[in-house]
C-alpha cells in the first residue's frame, strides 16, 4: 500500500492547484503526509528500519537545516517564520528524505518512478490543452471547478496574452506549471529513451510544444532553450564530436522553435506587441509595475536585507512578512532569509547533484540535466522552495546515479 500511495505522490506532485484543500494542504502534501503515516505505522508493527540510504551530499542539506532552525530562533519569529520553517522541513524531510527511504525500502527503479511521470505529465499535457481550447473558444474552464482564486489554491484564473487565455494547468500560474512541465519532460524523455520505442518521441515533443503555447510562459519557453544550449555545449567541451543522437536533438529544438514561430502566425499571439511583450519581459525592460519590473525591485530589497544581516539572516518567511509578494527568488530568499552560510550549503547540495547527473554517461546524462538545468534556472524567478517536483527530481538523479553503478563523489 504504501508503495502504491509513493506512485500516487510521483504522478500528482505538480498538482499544486488542482484537488487543493487549502493554500496549505495541498494534493501533493496531503498523500505524502498519508504515505508517511503509514510508512510509520508499518514500522512500529513490523519494527524494522532502512538503513545506509543517506548519501554524501545529503549532509549539505542536513547543514543548511540545522543553519535554517538557528535562524529561525534568531530571526523575527513571528507566526510566519514558523509556518516557512515548517514548510522547509516538510520539503526535506517528506518530500525528499521520505521519498528516498522509500526507494530504497521497496527497492524501486528509476525506470518505475519514470514510467509514473509519463504518466503524469500526459494527463497535464491533455488537461492544459482542454482547458485552453475550452476557454478560448467555448467559454467552459477546469479552473472554475478545482482552482480557487485570490491565494487559496491558486494566484492566477486566466490572463490574457494577445487576447487570447493563457491557462495555469494543475498549478497556481503558468510559470510554476511550466516548471514543473519541463522537469517531467526529461524525465519522460528519459523513459522513452530505457523502453526504446522512439516513435513516442514525437507525440511527446507534440504535447510538449502544444502545452507550451497555451501556457505561454515566458521563462517556460526561454529556459529549455538556454539548457539545451548549456547541454550541447557541455557535450562538446567533453568530447569535441557531434554524434548522430546530439545532431537529431539538435535538429528536434530547432524544427520546434520554428513550428512555434509559425503556429504564432496562425494566433493573436503573433503580434508585434506580444513578443515585443515576450522579449522585454526576458530581459527586464518592462515597468516597475509589471512582472519582471517587480522582480528587480524584490531583488534589490533581498539584497538591501542581506546586507544587515548576512549570517544567518532575519528569519525564514521574513521576505513574505515584510512584503507579501517576497523576494521572488528562491536563492535570494535563502541569502536574505537564512544567511549567506546556508546559502553557501544549499548551493553547495545543489552543484554536488549537477554533478552526479554530469557523470552519467550518454543521453541519460542529457535528460536529467535538462530537467536539472530547466528546474534550478527558474528558481532564480520564483520564491516557492517547497514544490514536491524538484525535490524528487533530486532524488530521482541520486538513483539513476546510483544505478549507472558510478562512483561516489
Amino acid at each position: 500500500m504504501v508503495k502504491k500511495l509513493f506512485y500516487l505522490f510521483v504522478f500528482a506532485a505538480p498538482f499544486t492547484s488542482f484537488f487543493a484543500f487549502s493554500a496549505w494542504l495541498r494534493i501533493p502534501v496531503v498523500v505524502n503526509i498519508l504515505v508517511f503515516v503509514v510508512l510509520m505505522l508499518s514500522i512500529l508493527r513490523y519494527g524494522k528500519i532502512k538503513r545506509k540510504w543517506i548519501k554524501s551530499e545529503d549532509l549539505y542539506l542536513l547543514a543548511f537545516f540545522g543553519l535554517l532552525l538557528m535562524s529561525y530562533v534568531l530571526g523575527f519569529g513571528e507566526q510566519r517564520s514558523f509556518n516557512h520553517t515548517l514548510a522547509y522541513t516538510n520539503s526535506i524531510f517528506l518530500y525528499f528524505f521520505l521519498s528516498k527511504y522509500l526507494i530504497e525500502l521497496f527497492h524501486i527503479s528509476s525506470l518505475q518512478i519514470a514510467k509514473v511521470v509519463m504518466k503524469s505529465f500526459v494527463v497535464i499535457s491533455l488537461i492544459i490543452l482542454i482547458d485552453f481550447i475550452g476557454k478560448n473558444y467555448f467559454n467552459v474552464s477546469f479552473r472554475q471547478f478545482y482552482s480557487e482564486i485570490d491565494g487559496a489554491t491558486s494566484n492566477m484564473n486566466y490572463f490574457i496574452r494577445g487576447g487570447m487565455f493563457r491557462v495555469g494547468g494543475v498549478a497556481e500560474e503558468p510559470g510554476i506549471m511550466a516548471m514543473f512541465y519541463n522537469l517531467y519532460f526529461g524525465i519522460s524523455l528519459f523513459y522513452i529513451y530505457k523502453i526504446r520505442k522512439k516513435h513516442l518521441y514525437i507525440w511527446v515533443f507534440i504535447l510538449y510544444l502544444c502545452a507550451h503555447f497555451a501556457l505561454f510562459s515566458n521563462a517556460g519557453i526561454t529556459l529549455p532553450f538556454i539548457a539545451v544550449i548549456a547541454i550541447f555545449t557541455f557535450n562538446k567541451l567533453k568530447k569535441l564530436y557531434i554524434s548522430k543522437n546530439q545532431l537529431f536533438w539538435v535538429l528536434c529544438v530547432t524544427i520546434g522553435g520554428v513550428l512555434l514561430t509559425i503556429s504564432f502566425q496562425f494566433f493573436d499571439y503573433a503580434s508585434s506587441e506580444t513578443i515585443q511583450k515576450f522579449m522585454n519581459k526576458i530581459f527586464f525592460n518592462e515597468q516597475a509595475n509589471s512582472s519582471s519590473g517587480a522582480r528587480l525591485h524584490q531583488w534589490s530589497r533581498a539584497i538591501s536585507n542581506f546586507s544587515t544581516s548576512p549570517l544567518f539572516g532575519h528569519g525564514p518567511g521574513y521576505g513574505v512578512h515584510e512584503d507579501a509578494e517576497g523576494y521572488l527568488s528562491v536563492y535570494l530568499t535563502i541569502l536574505a532569509d537564512i544567511g549567506i552560510i546556508a546559502f553557501f550549503f544549499f548551493c553547495t547540495f545543489v552543484l554536488a547533484i549537477f554533478k552526479k547527473a554530469s557523470r552519467i554517461k550518454g543521453d541519460v546524462r542529457n535528460f536529467l540535466m535538462f530537467s536539472l538545468t530547466t528546474t534550478f534556472l527558474h528558481l532564480f524567478i520564483i520564491a516557492d522552495f517547497y514544490h514536491a517536483p524538484m525535490w524528487l527530481l533530486i532524488a530521482f538523479v541520486q538513483l539513476v546515479y546510483k544505478e549507472e553503478n558510478l562512483n561516489s563523489l
